[in-house]
């Protein structure tokens, strides 16, 4: 416990890392529309588009995989709060790609 607390700068806590969780995927979300998709349409017509084709699940889940680097580095800095904040997130993620896949 000792140790923990000397790597921590302040920001050792669950809802920084819930934060942290919460906006990088929404980053992921908006990189993987621009390397991929805004030369040929804009981003309404490409959220109207994945609605329509069902595949804001398959969009989320990739957007989600940039929680696993800031998951791993708050692991290695002993910030366990903030990892336990991220994995919250994550899970929340989880339940909004498994509605969109199922309804």
């Amino acid at each position: 416990m000792e140790g923990r607390k000397r790597f921590s700068n302040g920001r050792d806590n669950r809802y920084f890392g819930a934060f942290l969780g919460l906006i990088f995927p929404m980053v992921g979300f908006v990189l993987f529309y621009v390397f991929a998709f805004s030369d040929e349409i804009n981003f309404q017509q490409y959220w109207k588009q994945l609605f329509d084709t069902s595949k804001m699940s398959a969009a989320l889940s990739l957007a989600i995989i940039l929680n696993l680097p800031v998951f791993f580095l708050n692991l290695w800095s002993h910030r366990y709060e903030n990892a336990k904040g991220v994995v919250g997130a994550t899970i929340f993620y989880g339940i909004f790609i498994v509605l969109f896949k199922f309804f």
